[in-house]
């Protein structure tokens, strides 16, 4: 089997899935926006030429089944939406390696069925919530989720139901798991350690946990010309000195990140102190109590300082993702198809969500990385090689076979 050629299709089908996009000049699709349509067209494409069965669920979901001998399935696949101004390789080469391993093992090959899916949503920017596509998948997906309503005013079921599906019918998109054996995810690894290494792929052994935050500090807008320096209820200079905190604090807890990723100054004048700052906390780690303790501990700070300055502090919302362990005899078998072609078999937990977190919760589940040159991710300019796309479908048909 020419892997090598398998890779420069699926690098060539990036590119076309890229050209799907909302916006002219950058890559941006959706859940089910008009792009995702097409790049529907073009995956139904792609996997009826690897001779599998296409189907489309009520979520939106685009579903490959390559026949095996059965009874029960194995499956892949990963995300085709994307964030505002993506590059063309996170999520879609999953889908694309899915896809090409399908074409290289042939129908009747394995012992079971082999899914390739889609997922229509794993970002969450349409409707500020992620995973969509595979909690559908998963029988995890509510009712209570299509009455949310996107920036343009349309609801989840009515996005659903232009895009010809009927979302009240979502219970039909999950699998019956006592007929599932498994779930893996091939994925950039979109972060330096691979590259560090000097590797090629990575076996995931598990995914961080992470703890969301979005809160307020509320001081007193007032002349910055006037107004003396002491006692004044700078709602910013509050967020400044907790961020300097977290910086300093996430440096002293091996494997901690924690990031203000999110900042919305008020009013925003120049000749004007911050009265509010709107902002975000995400603190991630791969053992639960760290994880716990670390939030705890951050948000304890940030109470203080607003106490200290005499401001106030508002959560909005805390949401929390439990840290993922993969299951240990799949990433055994992964490790050893890495070894079985001469990779070393390098085990690693993933700092990003990935819809590998919800199946989790209902199969057994694996990832493969691939390498992220510069370890740059959700930019354009995200990039992998051809040789290392090679090495992947090839470790991962291994590892299907071995199953």
């Amino acid at each position: 089997m020419n892997y090598t050629q398998l890779a420069h299709e699926c690098l060539t089908r990036a590119d076309e899935l890229a050209a799907c996009t909302e916006s002219p000049g950058i890559l941006k699709r959706t859940f089910l926006s008009e792009p995702m349509r097409r790049a529907h067209a073009l995956v139904r494409d792609y996997m009826q030429g690897a001779g599998m069965q296409v189907r489309v669920d009520a979520l939106g979901n685009i579903v490959g089944r390559l026949e095996g001998k059965g009874p029960k399935a194995f499956l892949t696949g990963s995300h085709l939406d994307t964030v505002p101004d993506a590059g063309k390789y996170d999520g879609m080469l999953g889908v694309l390696i899915g896809i090409a391993a399908a074409s290289a093992i042939g129908a009747q090959n394995l012992a079971y069925h082999f899914d390739v899916i889609g997922f229509s949503d794993e970002e969450g920017v349409r409707y500020k919530m992620p995973y969509l596509g595979s909690l559908a998948v998963a029988g995890l997906f509510k009712a209570e989720y299509l009455a949310r309503v996107d920036e343009r005013g349309v609801t989840m079921a009515d996005a659903i139901k232009n895009f010809g599906l009927n979302g009240e019918d979502f219970k039909s998109a999950a699998y019956n798991f006592a007929d599932v054996a498994g779930f893996a995810e091939v994925h950039i690894e979109q972060g330096p350690v691979l590259e560090a290494e000097g590797l090629a792929l990575g076996a995931v052994t598990g995914l961080v946990g992470q703890s969301r935050v979005k809160l307020f500090y509320r001081g007193l807008a007032s002349h910055a010309g006037t107004t003396p320096m002491r006692g004044r209820r700078d709602a910013f200079t509050a967020l400044s000195e907790l961020n300097v905190f977290v910086e300093k604090y996430a440096l002293s807890i091996p494997n901690l990140v924690a990031t203000v990723g999110m900042a919305q100054v008020r009013p925003g004048g120049a000749n004007v102190i911050p009265g509010e700052v709107y902002f975000s906390l995400d603190i991630r780690h791969g053992d639960q109590p760290v994880l716990d303790r670390a939030t705890e501990v951050i948000l304890g700070e940030a109470t203080a300082i607003a106490s200290r300055r005499n401001i106030e502090m508002v959560i909005e919302t805390q949401e929390a993702q439990a840290v993922v362990k993969c299951e240990p005899l799949l990433v055994n078998k992964m490790a050893s198809a890495m070894e079985f072609h001469s990779h070393r078999p390098y085990r690693l937990a993933s700092g990003a969500g990935h819809d590998t977190a919800i199946l989790s919760k209902v199969t057994p589940t694996a990832m493969l990385f691939i390498r992220s040159p510069g370890g740059i991710s959700h930019n354009p300019i995200e990039t992998v090689t051809v040789e290392d796309v090679a090495a992947a479908i090839e470790v991962f048909v291994t590892f299907l076979r071995s199953l």
